[in-house]
């Protein structure tokens, strides 16, 4: 995978869309915040009442987190797509979950070996929430499957690719958090161009194999 490359591509969208990326990023955070106000205000927090409530929020926040990364691929790929995108997937709250679950049992399980199994098979997961996106209908284990089949041979350059992003990182801190405004939609859209990359590159392999 040439990173640079997909870097590159990264910042001229994060550039161009930058307004768009925090208008629908807000979205959530707004959400997110009147939401979890209207529950500490209303509902004991001693309460099971509390307790279910914040979980049912945590959910929600999720499918329209997975909404927004599907409106980041419609960018990507030149497809028409709007901020109605980010609710898009939240009748599809327990298919979710399960794949949630899933990946959070099987990276346990694998980090009781050692902390090593546990990063590798974390790094094997990462696509399937995209892989969801692409392929909404199938069931939850098989975003797994193929998430870790997509990730073979590429888990290490995977890691590498991620660990470039640290002095963005390291610059937000020291900017006290103003760097964020663009670290935050550049690491976004690289992630995602590099799953799009990814697929492309497999399913041709794919078909010269055939």
């Amino acid at each position: 995978m040439n990173r640079l490359e997909i870097k590159e591509k990264a910042k001229v969208l994060a550039k161009e869309h930058l307004k768009s990326f925090w208008g629908g990023l807000l979205i959530i955070v707004a959400i997110t915040i009147v939401c979890t106000l209207a529950i500490d205000l209303l509902i004991n927090e001693n309460s099971i009442l509390y307790s279910v409530l914040t979980l049912v929020l945590s959910c929600f926040t999720m499918t329209l987190q997975i909404g927004f990364y599907s409106y980041l691929l419609k960018i990507i790929r030149q497809e028409e797509g709007n901020r109605e995108d980010i609710f898009k997937y939240v009748g599809a709250v327990i298919p979710l979950i399960t794949i949630t679950l899933l990946v959070m049992i099987f990276t346990f399980l694998w980090s009781l070996l050692f902390i090593v199994p546990g990063i590798i098979a974390a790094l094997g997961y990462s696509m399937v929430y995209l892989l969801y996106i692409d392929q909404p209908d199938q069931l939850p284990m098989e975003y797994l499957n193929k998430s870790n089949e997509m990730m073979k041979g590429y888990k290490w350059d995977y890691f590498k690719f991620s660990l470039s992003f640290l002095g963005w990182i390291v610059f937000s801190i020291i900017t006290f958090g103003i760097g964020l405004i663009w670290t935050i939609p550049y690491v976004s859209f690289a992630e995602t161009i590099y799953y799009v990359e990814l697929k492309k590159k497999k399913e041709e392999f794919t078909l010269e194999r055939k």
